[in-house]
């Protein structure tokens, strides 16, 4: 049986928080809002501060980053894990839909796609 949801019952009162731009899901998140607990992903856990450049190990069930460009992990809010660019520090993080250890929906204004994580491989920084 598959089970189909919208966005707003996977989240709840979390997608207040949300928006989509550009093709990808955004959550303006202040600073004490923050959660800044590990996640674990895959066969590994991503502490704050730290980066990867691609989540997922098939194309077509993950998310690459552009070559020079990485997410660092900031923390969480609700069932969001927030990711910013680089060093780029604001409010506004890139924001997954946590699923479990090896799911993640990434949304956008067209739909979400999951986001299928066995392996996190994390860039030295």
């Amino acid at each position: 049986m598959i089970m189909q949801m919208t966005i707003e019952e996977v989240l709840g009162t979390d997608i207040e928080k949300t928006f989509f731009q550009s093709g990808a899901m955004y959550a303006k998140v202040l600073n004490d809002e923050l959660e800044r607990s590990s996640v674990e992903l895959g066969d590994g856990i991503l502490h704050p501060g730290e980066f990867v450049a691609r989540l997922g190990e098939k194309d077509r069930t993950s998310f690459i980053m552009q070559k020079g460009n990485y997410l660092r992990y900031c923390g969480r809010y609700g069932r969001l894990i927030l990711f910013s660019v680089n060093d780029f520090v604001s409010d506004y993080y890139y924001a997954f839909i946590y699923i479990d250890k090896n799911t993640l929906l990434l949304c956008s204004n067209k739909g979400c796609k999951d986001i299928r994580i066995q392996k996190l491989e994390k860039v030295k920084n």
